[in-house]
This record gives C-alpha cells, sequence and structure tokens, in this order.
C-alpha cells in the first residue's frame, strides 16, 4: 500500500488543486466524482492500470499529463513514487466549456499525453493559487481556458493521444508541419523537439503513439513521396532529387526509395515521368 509523504490542497467551488510526493502506492477500485487532470513533476515512474480485464502501463515522465474523466472508474492500479500536480474540476466547470464551444462534453481517459499547454496552464495555476499575488479573475480564467482545452482536444472524436500516451491534435499537426516543411535538409528528432518545445524522448514517444511510425520512419516516407513528384515532373539529377529532398547520399537515397517503392528511383523516372 502506499504512504503520502506530502501534499498540498487549495480548492474553491469549482475545484481541488493538490501536490503530492508519495512512495509507492496500490490504488483501490474507484469511481472519479470530478474530472482530475494529473501533471508528473518527476520520473520516469511506471504505472499499471487496470480496467476489467484490460491492462494499460505507461511509464510517466516530467510534464506527462493523465486525464481521468468524471464517472470514469478503474478496477485497481499501481503507482511508483512520484510528484504531481492534480487539479480536480466540477462537472459544471467542463459542462460551461462545452457549452461555450460548442462541443460535447464527454471527455475520454488518457494516461501520459504529452500536451505542453495544459501542462503550462497548470503550472501557471500552481503558481497563483501558491502566491499571495494571485488574483481570482485569473485564477478563473487559467480554469476556463484548460476546460476549454480539454473539450477541444480530448473529446471521443478529437482526441488522438490514444490510450496511453501520445500529442493532441492542435501538436500532432504542429510536429507534422514542421518536418513537412524541412524535407530538403538533414533533420534530426533534436531539432524537432525543440522547435514544438517539447524533449526528444518524450517527443519521440508521443509521435509514435499518434502515427503509429517513428519519426525516423515518417521522415523517410514524406521524403521518398516528395522524391516521386521531382522524379515524374522534373528533369533534374537522382543526386539532386536525392539532395533537395533531405537524404545525406545519393545511395541511401537509393536505398530507401527501392525499400518503399520496390523501384530504383532510376528505374520509376522511367516508368512514370510525365512528358
Amino acid at each position: 500500500m502506499s504512504r503520502m509523504i506530502e501534499s498540498g490542497l487549495l480548492q474553491s467551488v469549482d475545484f481541488i488543486f493538490e501536490h503530492h510526493r508519495q512512495s509507492s502506492i496500490a490504488v483501490l477500485p474507484q469511481t472519479f466524482l470530478m474530472h482530475s487532470i494529473s501533471i508528473q513533476l518527476d520520473g520516469p515512474s511506471k504505472v499499471e492500470v487496470w480496467c476489467g480485464e484490460k491492462r494499460t502501463r505507461v511509464t510517466l515522465r516530467r510534464g506527462d499529463m493523465t486525464i481521468a474523466p468524471y464517472r470514469f472508474s478503474i478496477d485497481g492500479a499501481y503507482v511508483e513514487p512520484c510528484e504531481f500536480l492534480q487539479l480536480h474540476l466540477t462537472p459544471s466547470v467542463i459542462d460551461r466549456a462545452a457549452s461555450e464551444v460548442g462541443r460535447p462534453p464527454a471527455i475520454v481517459p488518457v494516461l501520459g499525453a504529452v500536451d505542453s499547454l495544459a501542462e503550462q496552464t497548470i503550472y501557471q495555476l500552481e503558481e497563483e493559487l501558491t502566491s499571495r499575488r494571485g488574483a481570482r479573475e485569473y485564477v478563473n480564467l487559467l480554469i476556463e481556458t484548460l476546460a476549454a482545452h480539454l473539450v477541444k482536444y480530448y473529446a471521443e472524436e478529437t482526441c488522438t493521444t490514444k490510450e496511453a500516451g501520445g500529442f493532441p491534435k492542435y501538436l500532432l499537426e504542429t510536429t507534422l508541419d514542421y518536418i513537412n516543411r524541412s524535407l530538403d535538409r538533414n533533420l534530426s528528432t533534436e531539432e524537432i523537439a525543440r522547435a514544438v518545445g517539447i524533449e526528444p524522448a518524450r517527443l519521440a514517444r508521443a509521435f509514435r503513439v499518434s502515427t503509429g511510425k517513428s519519426i525516423y520512419r515518417y521522415l523517410n516516407e514524406r521524403r521518398v513521396e516528395e522524391a516521386k513528384i521531382l522524379l515524374t515532373k522534373s528533369e533534374v539529377s537522382i543526386a539532386e532529387v536525392a539532395r533537395r529532398v533531405g537524404f545525406d547520399s545519393e545511395e541511401r537515397f537509393r536505398i530507401n526509395f527501392r525499400r518503399r517503392t520496390g523501384l530504383t528511383p532510376a528505374a520509376y523516372r522511367g516508368r512514370y515521368q510525365t512528358r
């Protein structure tokens, strides 16, 4: 079972805000009576949650977000030692946000999402609540902003984070857009991570969960698709095509292109080039 080392609690009519630092914990079956949003403050920390016969395992790292919606039930869980911030919102807060943005108030459970906007909003909320200068109007604005964000990106029809890990739609689109605008040069995971403000390891994990592909595989697939266009609609050399789509050598381009199309670049051009 668990031993709570430290817990701080602040509450209002619409929310409860807690700061926990705890040893390992075995969580008993429960149903959540408020919307619960947690941000991991340390890590890595392994978590296992089971609902019926289904068990979900994930390793949480600093900044990862977990959502347990109102009336969501679990049959149990095990959490390694960790520190986290936890915000509980009343159903009425989410209902109001849903009404304002014209979305249903149904939020899905998420374990370990990478969401920089939600993360920073909760950090700012903690700062406001624990400082003497915290203004009620600003606290309410932060709560309303977060609620609208949850309704927009974590409803059943819009959620892209799957059940464990992943990005919300806005962050996935930002990442894909940066990649697609940078295909003409050598592009590293570290550069992409800096551009979207996410640590490389968390970016790589969330990208794979959200797309089913590694960043490396996605990059090479997109480069091959761009190469097809250049090969069929231009007269530039094979070496120049390789350079324009970001491969660091003609040989690597040839290997990747053949792996994905079954043809060499020259054979593909000969078969499909438009005159």
